[in-house]
């Protein structure tokens, strides 16, 4: 039976995400710490058992299996279970899977959608994006060469968010003279190699090196020869959304674990929730939380009633842009009002800082948003 939201407040989510996969979020966030300090991704099964209750299909159309929630349902049941989870590499790869589901769909080309968007939301594939080179996208290592009607990928993306737990990869790539590429590659394609990836956060979200080495690819593989700029900017304008969705449910359940712990905490003998500058501290927690999340919920329901630009959205930007900044200035205000203990005493407090570190950079630069956006308001576009 299809379950619909009668209103979109967060305690209407909270009822409908914990009816839905309560269970399956206690139980994959029952051994978070563990994964993360050695370093182990989160179980593939656990991706498959979540399709099969239409988390993955929740916001596609009716008309291909989905729910049609749309967009604005789905960022905001993305937030709540990253706020519910312990495990918060859980939904930011379920998420990957389907940000791509969303954009193969938006193709409107039939085989795609029978062949992935489908396969996505049962849970029979998982996918992810490969774009990161440490560079720009006129100086990539990846190239994508023709050969008769398909093409050769070589090259090496060398952060791969699930990449080890996905079996699709949606790959970008220097092609023509100037051009971008953008193809999917199979992770049993021959001349496909998964690494494991060592970096600062995510360490159960199975980050991956990938290498590709003369990987032949169909026509049917490749989305387009020369127009990669613009459909990269297709995904990451969703993906930013998303993106700002989880990092708002991260920052609650920063918030909430501050404010438990400040609760039982006392300082000679008194309660420091007596003390103005601890009752501040948490306040100010509180008013970043609650403005990133205004912000990110404004952006999820203009683009459910089809009011952003699909390629590039300023509004969308700002607010991945602005949850990122917030999410870092929280764990500055927790590591104030908390003292040694966010520092030794409760190691969730270091994996929220090192994953949280990972937004600036992910889904567009901090500081590449800000000179597009500059740029649109030079020109009088904003």
């Amino acid at each position: 039976m299809v379950v619909q939201l009668q209103d979109l407040s967060m305690e209407a989510v909270g009822e409908f995400v914990q009816q839905r996969w309560g269970e399956l979020l206690d139980e994959v966030g029952a051994g978070a710490a563990e994964r993360y300090a050695a370093g182990e991704a989160f179980p593939r099964k656990y991706l498959i058992q979540a399709a099969q209750k239409s988390l993955h299909g929740l916001a596609l159309p009716r008309e291909i299996g989905g729910e049609g929630m749309g967009s604005n349902v789905w960022g905001r049941v993305l937030e709540e279970m990253t706020f519910r989870c312990d495990e918060s590499a859980f939904s930011l790869v379920v998420s990957m899977t389907t940000s791509i589901a969303f954009t193969l769909y938006q193709s409107g080309d039939a085989r795609l959608i029978d062949n992935y968007v489908r396969p996505f939301m049962s849970g029979e594939l998982a996918a992810t994006l490969a774009f990161t080179e440490d560079a720009d996208f006129w100086s990539w290592g990846t190239t994508l060469t023709r050969d008769g009607d398909g093409g050769v990928l070589s090259g090496r993306k060398s952060y791969v968010t699930g990449g080890l737990i996905s079996d699709v990869f949606l790959t970008y790539a220097a092609a023509e003279p100037g051009r971008l590429a953008a193809c999917l590659v199979h992770r049993d394609d021959p001349g496909v190699r998964l690494i494991p990836a060592e970096g600062m956060g995510f360490q159960s979200a199975g980050m991956a090196v990938l290498e590709f080495i003369d990987v032949e690819l169909g026509p049917e593989r490749i989305l387009t020869w020369t127009d990669g700029l613009d459909h990269s900017q297709l995904y990451l304008n969703e993906r930013r959304s998303m993106q700002a969705s989880w990092t708002v449910g991260r920052m609650r359940g920063l918030v909430a674990r501050c404010a438990a712990r400040l609760r039982t905490t006392t300082r000679q003998g008194q309660p420091v929730l007596d003390y103005a500058n601890v009752a501040g501290a948490l306040g100010r927690m509180h008013m970043l939380t609650d403005v990133a999340q205004t912000m990110t919920h404004d952006v999820l329901d203009r683009q459910a009633r089809g009011e952003t630009d699909l390629v590039y959205d300023a509004k969308i930007s700002a607010a991945k842009h602005f949850s990122a900044e917030q999410a870092m200035n929280l764990a500055h205000q927790a590591l104030r009002a908390l003292g040694g203990h966010a520092y030794y005493g409760d190691e969730y407090y270091g994996r929220y800082v090192r994953d949280c570190a990972g937004l600036i950079p992910a889904g567009g630069t901090q500081d590449s948003l800000e000179i597009t956006i500059g740029a649109l308001v030079a020109k009088n576009l904003l």
